[in-house]
């Protein structure tokens, strides 16, 4: 598990780690005994062995880090979902502040982002060479996406890493809101940062910033700016 090289600029107390995964690997009984026993059941559902290496290696290491922050042992924690799915620690096993976590793996790798001020979001894509992007855009484009310059165009698997990051962040289900937000390449912050708009207007604000990935994958970190701040 590694650590992401983040600017300076980003607002401190966010950390983003990237595991690499050997999906053929057997599963580790240490990681196993991280699990809670619904976790372990979910693992099992998983039919094709290296989509339970990437569900019980990322939970194992989520647990990891957020027992090391809590100073609690790792397989005590507890977590909870909001409507949409996404996980959070139940209160008693929480801090004052609350620490926001949230992951996603593709391919043979995953990324775990950590946040000791305001909810974060993560997404990593695997740039397949067969996917159809035409297709894809229909359903995943805003209009006013479709009619932005090439200048602003985000490439698409980008486009998808940043909206899923940013709903994440947000705490919001993809596919009921993937249209109603754009993502824009900044013309002031820097090549690494996002431009968002959406139509949400009772969203909190939310920054975007372009992670480095492996060679053929994109990936891209979101976090809520109201009271915390953006890239300065």
């Amino acid at each position: 598990m590694q650590p992401q090289r983040l600017p300076d600029s980003l607002p401190a107390g966010i950390d983003v780690f990237q595991l690499a995964l050997d999906l053929d690997a057997p599963l580790s009984d240490a990681d196993w005994a991280l699990l809670s026993e619904e976790e372990g059941v979910r693992a099992l559902r998983f039919l094709r062995h290296g989509d339970k290496v990437r569900f019980v290696v990322t939970r194992a290491a989520l647990r990891r880090l957020l027992g090391a922050r809590l100073r609690r042992r790792p397989q005590t924690l507890r977590f909870v979902t909001n409507s949409y799915g996404k996980p959070r620690l139940e209160a008693a096993c929480s801090s004052n502040p609350a620490i926001f976590f949230n992951v996603s793996h593709a391919g043979s790798f995953a990324l775990i982002a950590l946040s000791e001020r305001a909810p974060v979001g993560v997404d990593i894509e695997r740039r397949h060479p067969h996917c159809d992007v035409v297709g894809l855009s229909l359903q995943a484009l805003s209009a006013f996406e479709r009619q932005l310059p090439d200048d602003r165009r985000v490439d698409f698997f980008e486009c998808w890493a940043t909206k899923e990051a940013v709903l994440k962040a947000l705490g919001l289900g993809v596919a009921e809101h993937l249209q109603q937000l754009s993502v824009l390449r900044s013309e002031s912050a820097g090549d690494s940062c996002y431009d968002i708009r959406h139509d949400g207007m009772d969203w909190p604000r939310v920054n975007a910033l372009r992670l480095d990935s492996p060679p053929g994958y994109a990936a891209t970190l979101a976090w809520q700016s109201d009271g915390m701040g953006e890239l300065r």
